[in-house]
């Protein structure tokens, strides 16, 4: 999610927030059990681009989600603060 987080960043995720939004970061577990941390775009089609903010699209590329992809998707929860070190 470079450069709005980096890799030693601090984050606070509130799990009582799993339903997406338009432009939030949310942490989500995979399937193969590994953890991202992703912003959650709405399309004008009623879909979702699950995003990273980095530019480096080959390494980080878009994900094309539909409303069913997203329910079947398990949303830890929101970023809701994060802390970069000094």
């Amino acid at each position: 999610m470079f450069p709005t987080i980096t890799d030693e960043d601090v984050l606070l995720i509130d799990e009582g927030q799993r339903e997406p939004l338009n432009g939030r970061i949310y942490a989500i577990q995979r399937p193969d059990g590994d953890i991202s941390i992703k912003r959650f775009v709405h399309t004008l089609t009623n879909g979702w681009i699950i995003r990273s903010d980095n530019e480096d699209k080959r390494a980080y590329p878009d994900e094309n989600a539909t409303d069913t992809d997203i329910g079947h998707l398990l949303i830890i929860g929101r970023a809701v603060w994060h802390a970069g070190a000094l």
